[in-house]
């Protein structure tokens, strides 16, 4: 069990994360999904995300990426009370990349009262399948995340 959390600055620049919601924003509207709307990445259209994802989680947990999604969390959303992620049961790590932080709110938070603000290009990793986390209410405008699940190498 990954019993931390890792917080790296400056993941992906500006550019590349306008890139992201750019590229959401041109595709359909997934399906609701608890007030949010996840959107899965095909791991091929990707590739150059998930191997700088990759590269820096097997570092920390010997783990490679399993599935990742782009997730819009609307304006307005009352954010998400603390639990474990519903993964996989080989799921050994999750992340959480801010592709953007012009909204208030939106901060992931952990039962032990630590409390991460977004930034546009910060990325998160902890054990999703043991750590509480949650999120707390988006303001203002919409908040953009690249939410990732990973699996042993």
């Amino acid at each position: 069990m990954f019993k931390k959390v890792f917080m790296q600055d400056d993941f992906l620049n500006k550019k590349e994360c306008k890139a992201l919601i750019n590229f959401y924003k041109s595709q359909s509207l997934p399906e609701e999904f608890y007030g949010t709307y996840p959107l899965p990445l095909d791991k091929n259209i990707n590739k150059k995300l998930l191997n700088k994802i990759n590269n820096l989680s097997l570092n920390l947990n010997q783990a490679i990426i399993d599935w990742f999604q782009v997730v819009k969390w609307p304006a307005s959303h009352p954010g998400k009370a603390l639990h474990f992620d519903a993964a996989y049961s080989n799921t050994i790590l999750s992340s959480i990349l801010y592709l953007n932080s012009d909204f208030e709110g939106g901060h992931t938070y952990f039962k032990d009262g630590t409390s991460i603000a977004p930034k546009t290009g910060r990325i998160i990793f902890f054990d999703g399948n043991y750590q509480y986390h949650g999120v707390s209410g988006v303001n203002n405008k919409d908040r953009y995340t690249v939410a990732a699940w990973y699996k042993k190498q």
